[in-house]
């Protein structure tokens, strides 16, 4: 698909949901009708995906490479590579699901979609189209990815204030995000380390180097705290961190070397990275 159908697809699913929160009418045979046909339409690998998306199974859309020590050629598919794939049929679920009210499908739909549409500079639409569906129906679950999602919109659009808020409620509530039902904690600690990796981000944007560093450490710690270190989360938070590094005053640099509550010998892979540094 090109991005103007995409877009076209976008305004449809908008308007969609605009119009559900106006409608007080049940949902017509029809809709019903059109909103099964979607879902039986989708391959055995997406029916699956979706499922586990509705069952709130993880707290972002997960790659198959991303917690492996060694990756095979079969796990390099990337899943934006399957969502590229299925982008209409995905968005054509999207719309049926708003109009049949079938609300928790729609949010996962978006959740799988989200990704994909952020790296195609479509996330504004979709997570518009969130917003309404929260607002409509505020009892349905809305995955932390798509939360932590509008906080990094926000600052890629300069509301550093805004992102700051959204970030510090989900790092203060321990990842707590509205009826999202967390199945592990190890999942509960993966949301705080990306919220505090981006709040680090916000820091660094606005020059507190120190306050960054000391975030994106945390977040490292995170990361490798977990049962399975996300690969992913390291690889950027150690780039963040050199970046900040790098940028830091003596002064910083050395109240950061000399923190009593940062243990630079654990985790273990990141030693020769930091020694490199100190």
């Amino acid at each position: 698909m090109d991005s103007r159908e995409v877009g076209d697809l976008l305004d449809e699913c908008l308007g969609a949901a605009k119009a559900a929160g106006r409608q007080s009418t049940g949902v017509s045979e029809a809709d019903r009708l059109n909103y099964c046909s979607c879902r039986d339409l989708l391959c055995a690998e997406l029916a699956s995906l979706l499922q586990e998306a509705m069952d709130m199974k993880w707290p972002f859309a997960p790659e198959k490479w991303q917690y492996k020590q060694s990756v095979s050629a079969t796990d390099k598919t990337n899943l934006n590579d399957l969502i590229s794939k299925h982008l209409s049929q995905l968005l054509d679920l999207l719309k049926a699901s708003i109009r049949a009210e079938e609300a928790h499908c729609a949010l996962a739909v978006v959740f799988l979609v989200d990704r994909y549409l952020y790296w195609t500079d479509d996330s504004s639409r979709l997570l518009k189209i969130a917003k309404l569906l929260h607002r409509r129906y505020p009892e349905t679950p809305i995955a932390p990815q798509l939360v932590i999602r509008q906080a990094r919109l926000y600052f890629n659009s300069g509301k550093l204030q805004k992102a700051e808020y959204i970030l510090s409620s989900l790092i203060n509530n321990s990842g707590t995000t509205g009826r999202w039902i967390y199945h592990s904690e190890s999942d509960r600690v993966l949301v705080q380390a990306v919220s505090v990796q981006v709040r680090g981000t916000i820091l660094q944007k606005l020059g507190l180097w120190l306050e960054a560093a000391e975030l994106i450490w945390a977040s490292l710690v995170g990361y490798y705290s977990l049962p399975q270190p996300d690969k992913k989360g390291i690889g950027t938070s150690l780039g963040i961190l050199a970046n900040i590094l790098v940028s830091m005053n003596n002064e910083d640099f050395h109240a950061f070397r000399t923190n009593p509550d940062i243990d630079f010998v654990s985790p273990p892979d990141i030693s020769p990275f930091i020694s490199w540094f100190l």
